[in-house]
């Protein structure tokens, strides 16, 4: 790897559909940063287990709960010990199963990691305000380009609809057969 390039894409969360069992969940992650080695469009789909994605959600969401739920204990654990969470890197990914890693600082001021799901390493990088990385990799091999989601392509044929209907004229409906329509 050429020296000064990083092997990690910082990305953000685009999307979370809660899944209704049996039906899974999925996130999808983009590109958060503009790098001339990575298209800006691709994102990477995980799919995941409607609870992850539910804690996720309250994550992102900044929901607070009367009592901690797990990934606000594991916040609480690793601050209480002077740490903190430093960043979440997505790292490897085989077949369909991703792994991850959570970087934590400790209160030395050394580093160290944990293996993680994805989901859980997602949930408490939303939670501790912590960048979440893909492993360059892992985006070339597991990441697919951005499609339109449903409704954006009904949204464009109404742009362009709107745009006929300022530029058409009543002359348009005029008839040169001389008979009736």
């Amino acid at each position: 790897m050429p020296e000064g390039r990083c092997a990690m894409v910082l990305v953000n969360v685009e999307s979370l559909v809660i899944g209704l069992l049996p039906m899974p969940s999925i996130i999808t992650l983009r590109v958060a940063e503009h790098r001339e080695d990575i298209p800006e469009d691709l994102v990477l789909p995980i799919w995941i287990g409607t609870m992850e994605a539910t804690a996720i959600a309250a994550a992102l969401e900044g929901n607070a709960t009367e009592r901690p739920i797990t990934h606000a204990l594991t916040i609480d654990l690793v601050g209480s010990l002077g740490g903190n969470i430093s960043r979440v890197v997505i790292d490897r990914v085989e077949g369909t199963t991703f792994y991850a890693t959570i970087y934590l600082r400790c209160a030395n001021g050394m580093f160290t990691r944990v293996d993680a799901r994805p989901s859980d390493a997602i949930a408490l990088a939303a939670r501790a305000n912590a960048p979440l990385f893909v492993e360059e990799d892992v985006m070339r091999s597991a990441a697919c380009p951005r499609a339109l989601t449903p409704g954006q392509d009904e949204q464009i044929e109404l742009e362009e609809f709107d745009k006929f209907i300022e530029h058409i004229n009543p002359e348009d409906f005029v008839t040169h057969s001389g008979g009736k329509d």
